[in-house]
């Protein structure tokens, strides 16, 4: 939608308070994920950051006039009456872009940007925004009467989304020109005083920020904006909207007060988004219905506060891809992505606890961007209080594990924090893979799991997929090494070390029950199984000793690999669990992570095989067989209910080996509950040509189907089902 940029109501002077009702001090935020909360303060800049800047002058109040517009408010419901009021488009209403048949529930005592009540002189842009729980209502070119709310564009907010890159749609505007929210990426003085509370305190998210549009780059903005307004420069170097800017570390704001020290601080963590056209750069809610005020004399707060602040003192941080958009143009329409009601929220699990990747970002922002894990060193990762894995009460954690661009041959081991570190291995790499693995790990010392490289340095990513309370009845082991059938190789009790490769269709049964842990009476084992030096390509098969070898597999390898991968196994009546290998010889390893008795929240199945696309293929039922390859971008989604095993209710995730059989591009396999969105996170990396296996824990969705999607090139899959674990695990 063609949306030229507003007037932006300049008030150079703090408005003051004149209602004596406060308002809840729980400011509007989107998740931790959410771009807006990325602490991007290590980040490196982008390579043409001074040209930028310099293309784009400064700001429209003045070069160093880093001036604050105090006009808008921020209204909340809760804690008063509401009267629900219909929208009235009106002409000229911004579609497809802007929302509609929506009534807001407007607060009894509440007003609209630039005035004292719901009433609003429309030659302003008459913002109102209103948060009512995890919704906000953000309306532009906004009045009140009897009729209804007058609006030329309505969006609700859902700030309990994590909204994609491109937020609503790319071309899709909302009540600010860059297609942004407004009220979570402003600033009162309630926040800034609880900040100011705090050593060192910031705001926790980044902040909106406007320039004259004849400052802008024309015909382009990058996201997360969705939209530009009238952007109007011709130099290729001016700033577009969307670009995200951050004040220089090195700048010194000991001159400033307290509480402007907080807005500062905030914009060297979490930097700024050039989100409208208009003169003055920083937008703040005026407090008229705060509980502090700008005028108090702690925070002592002024349209000239941060005066002293020049756009040459930030650093434009890396733009990304340009998207080209021409406002004027005809043809310039909005793209939704149909976020409305009934839009789906982010999955509980998995959650991205762990990337050390420069640049990268994770659930909550800890343990980002650290750097790569260096040969011989151990990373002690906090675990318990972190996505979703409460702070208290979980004794372990199955976290999916990848190593991304490691330098040499080496391998991780994970065991709980504060023990010795254990003769066993969860994930193995060779130079430049990029390769996934489960992993079982007990919770150490606070919370911690510790993660240990053996050598050379590689990042770490880590989600967590599910955790266990005592109650669950999983116990989770320090990883003891009980099969390793290469020569002079030590095992935890000296069985089963040193027999020789396993053959082709030869079968190993191996004791798990009274070694490494693992009770007489356990009735099912979680084990870390290693292929290496194989001479053929092949797979393994997992099953309980005293039934028929399934059609499943476990791992797959090829001729001279290291793999590995998670296996969830039935024990026999006898203790053992047997393993198959269908072609060539291969050296295996085995290590136990964790037992479970009858009864246990996990209940182990005889493998079952759910998926597999390949033409002319078998399932278990018939279901889910041959139906091609999983092409790129695309999302198959899987019934895992009443199949294979799965109860068909009573159900909270399912446990299941995961196969991508001669994918053709260089990507990743996401697997998650259907009907929620597409988490950050990923179950299975490959690369062309090789068939990849790892184990997966998800919770079940909606229709009892789990999504599984694929990133890149197009992929045959094969899915087996190895058991499902009860709710309030």
């Amino acid at each position: 939608m063609r949306r030229l940029a507003g007037l932006l109501c300049v008030l150079a002077a703090v408005a003051c308070a004149t209602f004596a009702v406060a308002q809840t001090p729980s400011f509007p935020r989107f998740p931790p994920g959410a771009i807006w909360n990325q602490d991007i303060s290590s980040l490196a800049a982008d390579p043409n950051s001074t040209t930028m800047t310099a293309a784009s002058v400064g700001w429209g109040t003045g070069s160093t006039s880093f001036q604050i517009d105090f006009s808008m408010h921020v209204l909340y419901t809760a804690g008063q009456s509401t009267t629900l009021t219909p929208l009235v488009k009106e002409s000229g209403y911004y579609t497809p872009d802007c929302d509609t048949g929506l009534s807001v529930p407007l607060p009894a005592i509440g007003a609209i940007e630039g005035s004292t009540n719901y009433t609003c002189d429309l030659s302003n842009d008459c913002h109102l925004f209103v948060v009512d729980g995890s919704t906000l209502y953000e309306s532009y070119q906004t009045t009140v009467d009897s009729s209804g709310l007058h609006s030329l564009c309505l969006v609700k907010w859902r700030l309990d989304l994590v909204y994609p890159p491109n937020g609503r749609g790319d071309g899709c505007t909302s009540a600010d020109a860059a297609g942004f929210p407004m009220a979570p990426l402003i600033f009162g003085p309630d926040e800034v005083y609880a900040a100011m509370q705090v050593s060192n305190g910031d705001l926790g998210h980044a902040i909106r920020f406007v320039m004259p549009n004849s400052r802008m780059r024309r015909g382009y903005y990058v996201h997360p904006a969705s939209h530009n307004g009238a952007p109007s420069s011709s130099s290729a170097n001016a700033i577009p909207y969307g670009a995200r800017l951050r004040l220089k570390s090195n700048f010194n704001i000991a001159g400033f007060n307290p509480a402007a020290q907080v807005i500062l601080r905030t914009l060297k963590k979490y930097g700024m988004f050039l989100s409208d056209g208009g003169n003055v750069p920083l937008t703040a809610d005026d407090g008229l219905f705060a509980t502090h005020k700008w005028t108090d004399s702690d925070i002592n707060i002024d349209s000239h506060s941060l005066f002293g602040v020049a756009l040459s003192n930030f650093d434009v941080m890396p733009l990304g891809t340009l998207v080209a958009y021409d406002n004027s143009s005809p043809s310039a329409e909005c793209v939704r992505n149909g976020f409305g009601d009934g839009a789906p929220t982010l999955p509980t699990f998995p959650a991205r606890i762990l990337d050390t990747r420069v640049g990268s970002t994770t659930i909550d922002q800890k343990f980002a961007g650290i750097g790569a894990l260096a040969g011989g060193s151990t990373l002690d990762l906090t675990v318990a209080g972190r996505g979703n894995v409460p702070g208290s009460g979980a004794v372990a954690a199955i976290l999916n594990l990848t190593a991304t661009n490691p330098t040499k041959v080496g391998y991780i081991t994970a065991w709980p924090s504060g023990q010795t570190r254990p003769l066993a291995s969860n994930l193995n790499f060779a130079p430049g893979q990029t390769i996934p693995n489960l992993v079982v790990a007990g919770l150490g010392s606070n919370g911690n799991v510790s993660l240990f490289n053996s050598a050379g340095s590689t990042d770490l990513v880590a989600d967590v997929a599910w955790y266990f309370t005592a109650s669950s009845q999983v116990t989770a082991l320090t990883p003891a090494r009980m099969l390793d059938t290469r020569t002079a190789f030590p095992t935890i009790d000296g069985q089963f070390a040193g027999g020789g490769a396993i053959g082709p269709g030869q079968q190993l049964d191996l004791l798990v029950a009274g070694r490494g842990g693992v009770p007489a009476n356990a009735a099912a084992v979680i084990m870390n199984v290693t292929a290496t030096g194989p001479t053929a390509f092949g797979y393994i098969t997992a099953w309980p000793s005293d039934q028929s070898r399934p059609l499943a597999s476990n791992l797959n390898f090829a001729p001279g690999q290291t793999v590995a991968n998670l296996v969830l196994a039935k024990v026999s009546g006898a203790g053992y669990v047997s393993l198959y290998n269908s072609a060539g010889s291969t050296q295996l390893i085995a290590d136990v992570a964790a037992w479970m008795p009858s009864g246990a929240a996990i209940t182990a199945l005889v493998p079952a095989r759910l998926l597999d696309t390949r033409t002319g293929a078998k399932t278990s039922d018939g279901q889910f067989a041959g139906g091609g390859a999983l092409s790129a971008g695309s999302t198959l989604d899987l019934t895992v209910s009443n199949r294979g095993g799965v109860p068909p209710s009573g159900v909270a995730a399912v446990v299941l080996n995961v196969t991508a059989v001669t994918p053709t591009g260089t990507g990743f396999m996401t697997v998650w509950p259907a009907g929620y969105l597409l988490p950050t996170a990923s179950n299975l990396n490959f690369v062309p040509g090789q068939t990849r296996p790892n184990l997966v824990v998800v919770a079940v969705g909606n229709g009892g189907n789990v999504s599984l999607f694929n990133s890149k090139g197009s992929t045959d899959v094969v899915v087996d089902v190895v058991g499902w674990i009860a709710p309030g695990s």
